[in-house]
């Protein structure tokens, strides 16, 4: 396999100019690291989107600088996709694995990471319908394991050829455990509901993922989770991209001694095989 050469600024009109808004951008978005890693993974920024292409793999590689409960953490985020259709293109399997090599102070943590696979069945042009698994670790968090099982439509709505919402609901059996001390085991039953909006720039070259979900237990609504999601890529070459990603978590009753609000400012690169 041969990778495409980065390619400078097409001197085309406009061009010259779009090229310098997109490295100031991104200048300015690699100076403003603060963040906290979030325990609701959004699959929705993971998503590959493509016509025609039946196989495409992708790699992210990025750089965090953390601040969670009072302590202040360096995180190198490694995350592969890949993600196969079926000839009739009505069968999907998506599979996301996600690692991080934390240090945190005097500690390391590098038991840190997550498995996602997803199932998409086409019904038509406008539903799908989904069964997902995920098994996640995360210390900072108070994560020593949890697994995740869902299933549940997703629906589709054009705004118009560069603009899509998204939005699915799902049940999803949740079983966690917390690392020591305080080591508790949890199996809830939640509702996992979100609403996605996709945007395609095609003059920056670019796209926009923003999506917010909410998980409440279904017996105890008193217990759930609210995150907002927004991902912006780049587009470099036809392989490579940079991306800058932000999220917020609250969580109404998060593992002991983990504070309920999560921020999460992330910037990497990407590159993909199609």
């Amino acid at each position: 396999m041969t990778l495409a050469p980065l390619r400078p600024c097409n001197l085309r009109p406009n061009a010259y100019y779009i090229c310098r808004m997109k490295f100031r951008l991104t200048l300015l978005l690699l100076l403003l690291f603060n963040v906290t890693n979030a325990q609701v993974v959004n699959i929705e920024a993971r998503r590959l989107h493509t016509d025609s292409i039946r196989f495409v793999g992708d790699f992210n590689l990025a750089l965090l600088l953390n601040s969670t409960n009072g302590k202040s953490i360096t995180t190198i985020r490694g995350n592969i996709i890949s993600q196969w259709k079926s000839k009739n293109y009505k069968h999907l399997v998506l599979a996301s694995a996600n690692y991080d090599l934390a240090k945190a102070e005097e500690e390391s943590f590098v038991n840190n990471f997550y498995i996602h696979f997803r199932y998409n069945y086409k019904i038509n042009h406008w539903m799908r319908w989904e069964a997902f698994e995920q098994t996640q670790t995360n210390e900072p968090l108070g994560l020593q394991f949890r697994q995740l099982v869902g299933t549940g439509p997703r629906f589709k709505i054009k705004l118009n050829k560069d603009a899509d919402v998204f939005l699915g609901t799902a049940y999803m059996y949740e079983y966690e455990k917390t690392i020591p001390p305080t080591v508790q085991i949890l199996r809830l039953h939640r509702w996992s509901n979100y609403s996605s909006l996709s945007i395609h720039i095609p003059k920056l070259n670019g796209s926009i993922v923003s999506t917010i979900y909410y998980q409440p237990v279904f017996n105890n609504f008193s217990d759930f989770r609210i995150m907002n999601d927004t991902r912006v890529d780049f587009n470099l070459t036809a392989k490579w991209r940079v991306y800058t990603r932000f999220s917020y978590l609250f969580d109404s009753q998060p593992p002991s001694s983990i504070q309920k609000n999560a921020l999460n400012f992330e910037q990497g690169f990407g590159f993909s095989i199609r």
